[in-house]
């Protein structure tokens, strides 16, 4: 009636070792319910003593159910009855405590094995879990102002853009390398042809197996995918029919919000100058200007009088303050600027 994992084990053993005995352990089990004495009104001591009375009497040698006396047939109810029997017929002598003493004792055994069993059919079989390994995660975050160089588990190489995430699970999956990135970072690739590098940013999956390359995501922005050396199979889901592939030299970049996409060549040194301490604005919107200033330089940029037509920025600064890049973009893009610790202010002239 209350099973636990050893009962169950126990007698799932026995049963697999003598499944002749499946009809009688199914009948146990119909008799210790009948048994259940759970919503049974209690009975009370007097009661139970005549009751123990009755029993030891009806189990004795001389009962024959209707009040009278035989001294044959008594069937024993454990092998250890009929040893006991056998030595209480070669002896003269009786004790009429003994053996009602042993007959209590083999009640109470049958009673625990009848309850055990009962509770290992009655139950719900207890089924091993199979716990599949946890999966454990790693992610590096880069702070605005921040950039990471990481070697992962492989021995592939990544350079972390400030403001992004790269999260993967340790060690990678046994046939393949998959990671997710927020942001923008630099890959380069250790050769595994069992184990492709997959790399997945807003939607699009990135596919290379030993190549260098580049991945900007982040949101409100193009995505763009520039491949420096190797070859990488790009697939964005309910865009493209199939994967397009891309060769050194040659860029992707997907309009996420239009759903567009172009196949280009890029400027190495624009799309990697942040590699190296440079920043290269080449007509670049003032949204994504901002967006680098502020991640390079840890500091939140706000824009008074903005221009109802696009503002396109151009310059080139090698590890420059940012007092110095904004004197540098000022003039040709007629604005005036503040800085009170991180806070920035862009005023246009009206």
């Amino acid at each position: 009636m209350q099973p636990n994992a050893t009962s169950n084990i126990f007698w799932e053993r026995l049963l697999a070792k003598n499944p002749s005995k499946y009809k009688e352990a199914k009948k146990a089990r119909a008799l210790i319910l009948s048994l259940n004495t759970k919503n049974q009104p209690k009975l009370s001591e007097a009661e139970i003593s005549e009751m123990w009375r009755n029993i030891d009497f009806k189990m004795s040698a001389a009962y024959m159910g209707n009040g009278c006396i035989k001294e044959d047939k008594v069937i024993p109810i454990h092998s250890y009855s009929t040893l006991e029997r056998g030595a209480s017929n070669s002896s003269t002598r009786y004790n009429p405590f003994a053996k009602f003493s042993f007959r209590v004792a083999c009640i109470l055994a049958l009673a625990i094995g009848l309850g055990y069993l009962s509770g290992w059919l009655v139950s719900v079989p207890v089924i091993p879990e199979l716990h599949s390994p946890v999966m454990e995660y790693v992610e590096h975050k880069t702070i605005p102002g921040v950039k990471s160089h990481l070697t992962l588990s492989d021995g592939s190489l990544v350079i972390l853009n400030s403001g992004s995430e790269l999260r993967y699970i340790k060690n990678f999956e046994k046939g393949r390398r998959e990671v997710q990135l927020k942001g923008e970072a630099f890959f380069r690739v250790a050769r595994d042809s069992l184990r492709p590098f997959i790399v997945n940013s807003r939607e699009t999956t990135t596919i290379a197996l030993g190549t260098s390359f580049n991945v900007k995501a982040y949101e409100g922005e193009t995505l763009d995918v520039s491949l420096l050396t190797g070859k990488v199979a790009i697939n964005k889901e309910e865009l493209m029919e199939e994967p397009i592939t891309l060769l050194p030299g040659e860029a992707l970049k997907i309009d996420m919000e239009k759903d567009r996409l172009e196949k280009t060549g890029f400027d190495q040194d624009l799309v990697m100058g942040w590699t190296k301490k440079r920043i290269i604005f080449q007509e670049t919107s003032l949204v994504e200007a901002i967006r680098v200033l502020e991640n390079w330089y840890g500091v939140q940029i706000s824009v008074k009088n903005k221009p109802l037509n696009p503002v396109l920025l151009s310059g080139k600064f090698q590890d420059e303050t940012l007092e110095n890049v904004l004197e540098g973009l000022k003039f040709s893009a007629r604005f005036d600027f503040t800085i009170e610790k991180e806070d920035v202010k862009i005023i246009f002239k009206e």
